[in-house]
């Protein structure tokens, strides 16, 4: 039994000895070495590079294997389809023989519509009768004549020298001419001295009697109401104060005088500028002959209707207390004194009446 045993640990052994002298013989390892510093790490790469390399290409196989079975279905789909719908039939090719019964078929049914007689044409539906015309014609009424706008008078402008009024009497007649003088009729517009004149007048007229009453012009106590901290109120102090009620009024009016400086001289020719004005128009008349003993509205307003002039119409008179009262009724005239004429009147104006005896002192004055 030894003597086996040991033979076949000698066979095994020379066994295994060809064995390694059948395989190639493995290169020796180099010792590893690390990486200089700053230099780049160069090699095989790490495992968990490796890793995700692989998931990646399974990832991908196995949408090219979704995308190969989605193409699987739709084919078998479009099969079943096209098994389901047989295909389309050729369009048939008429022959000669039936193309030619078509014809005659056409040709008999012309023929039977040409014997048979015409059917009438169908009546058209009488149009329904609008609510206009169903209602009866209202009566027009004959279109209403307008008055007839009188004619406007051309615009006159007279040299200084040839102006002149027109004279007419007590019914409104043109009777004569007269020639105004150029000192008071023939004066040239300044605007600026004519606004200087209507403000002065303007401003005479206040009386300035406006006044109002400050703090100490009131009656009152002037102790303090309550100390001065502590209360949690504003501070106060006399009970006349303007800011309190009952107290005095801050920078209120007073009585003053409005009067605005003008010299006499500027004053009379603002005054010759408005008759000028006035009279270049035209616009001047000369009433002759208007007497009056009592107070006649009526008979002036027939006059100035007459005469047919613009309105309003300033009346100048010189100590007729009559005539005046005889005008201060009517809507568009007022009366004015020779002797105290303003240039605001003239010039609120449009024409002017003048009796013969103003009119000789505003030629004279």
């Amino acid at each position: 039994m030894i003597v086996a045993d040991e033979k076949d640990k000698t066979q095994t052994g020379a066994e295994g000895e060809a064995e390694q002298q059948a395989k190639p013989a493995r290169a020796p390892r180099k010792p590893a070495t690390k990486p200089a510093a700053g230099a780049k790490a160069t090699g095989a790469k790490p495992a968990a590079t490796k890793a995700k390399a692989a998931d990646a290409k399974a990832a991908d196989a196995k949408a090219a294997d979704a995308k190969a079975a989605d193409a699987k279905s739709e084919a078998a789909d479009k099969q079943a389809q096209g098994a389901e719908t047989p295909p389309a039939k050729p369009a048939r090719r008429r022959t000669k023989a039936a193309t030619a019964e078509t014809t005659e078929a056409t040709s008999a049914a012309e023929a039977t519509e040409a014997a048979a007689p015409a059917k009438p044409a169908r009546k058209r539906a009488a149009a329904k009768p609008t609510a206009a015309a169903k209602a009866p014609a209202a009566a027009t009424k004959p279109a209403r004549a307008r008055a007839a706008k009188p004619a406007e008078r051309p615009a006159v402008h007279r040299a200084p020298d040839e102006r002149t009024a027109t004279v007419v009497d007590a019914a409104g007649k043109h009777v004569d001419e007269v020639k105004l003088s150029v000192d008071r009729f023939g004066v040239a517009t300044d605007i600026n001295l004519l606004h200087l004149a209507v403000r002065a007048e303007q401003a005479a007229r206040r009386r300035g009697t406006a006044s109002t009453r400050t703090r100490g012009e009131i009656s009152g106590s002037t102790a303090k109401l309550y100390r001065q901290k502590g209360t949690g109120r504003a501070r106060a102090g006399s009970v006349k104060s303007p800011t309190r009620s009952g107290g005095g009024t801050a920078f209120g009016p007073k009585p003053r005088s409005y009067e605005i400086k003008m010299n006499r001289k500027a004053a009379r020719k603002a005054l010759a500028m408005a008759l000028s004005d006035r009279a270049e128009g035209g616009s001047v008349y000369v009433a002759r002959g208007l007497e009056l003993d009592t107070p006649s509205t009526a008979t002036v307003d027939d006059l100035l209707v007459a005469l047919d002039i613009a309105a309003p119409v300033l009346v100048v008179t010189d100590d007729e207390p009559v005539v005046a009262k005889s005008v201060r009724n009517l809507r568009y005239a007022e009366a004015g004194e020779a002797r105290r004429l303003s240039v605001e009147q003239v010039l609120r104006n449009r024409s002017i009446v003048v009796t013969e005896k103003a009119l000789s002192v505003l030629t004279g004055a």
